[in-house]
């Protein structure tokens, strides 16, 4: 996934590459995109991950592509640690020096960072963008506020379940098929061995069980 990126002054008006990226737009700037500037730096903040060389290689391709593009553009690529992203997104809202023009963030931030004025509105941009309507509907719908659009989809994520064939094999259980059928085996689970859960999810992890509980 790729959007056309327009560098603006004191806001970019949008994205780099293929999670959520968008443009900041520090509380004392306007935050509706200007100009069409294509110069200057380009300053991005996108996540640390566990294993983050694979994703920095695809990052540095995509920079290099987009640095060749827009002559006398220059792009400043920072990874930030997860578990303190909203100390120093949050921080960076309120300090336009400090603050940069592109940021990768989790969807369920959108509204949070809407609220504090922190994100740029780029309706217009997204709209530009040829791959748009190829664009999940739902995965739109995470980064829209009020009918504007404050982000372009990076990835969307798919969790998936894997279970103990060594239990299943020794209770005689068939690996469910549906939602009913994981409740049924993990009770018939948890029943006939009660010192194992029939369904577990890491302690960091709760966010993960959660659509079980609703």
């Amino acid at each position: 996934m790729k959007l056309s990126a327009r560098i603006a002054a004191p806001v970019a008006a949008l994205v780099l590459a293929g999670l959520t990226a968008t443009a900041c737009a520090p509380q004392t700037s306007d935050t509706s995109a200007k100009g069409d500037e294509k110069s200057g730096t380009l300053r991005v903040w996108l996540f640390q991950e566990v294993g983050n060389k694979p994703k920095e290689k695809v990052v540095d391709d995509a920079v290099a592509a987009f640095e060749k593009s827009h002559d006398g553009a220059k792009v400043e690529v920072e990874y930030i640690p997860v578990d303190t992203r909203a100390q120093r997104i949050k921080a960076a809202f309120n300090d336009p020096k400090s603050a940069p023009d592109l940021i990768e963030y989790g969807n369920s931030d959108t509204a949070g960072y809407v609220k504090d004025g922190g994100l740029a509105d780029v309706t217009k941009e997204f709209g530009a963008w040829e791959e748009a309507k190829d664009t999940d509907p739902i995965a739109k719908q995470s980064v829209t506020v009020g009918d504007k659009v404050y982000g372009a989809p990076f990835f969307v994520g798919v969790r998936a379940l894997y279970y103990r064939t060594d239990i299943l094999k020794d209770l005689g259980i068939q690996p469910p098929k549906s939602q009913a059928e994981l409740i049924a085996t993990a009770k018939k689970i948890h029943k006939a061995k009660p010192d194992l859960y029939g369904l577990a999810v890491g302690g960091a992890y709760t966010y993960g069980a959660m659509p079980f509980i609703w």
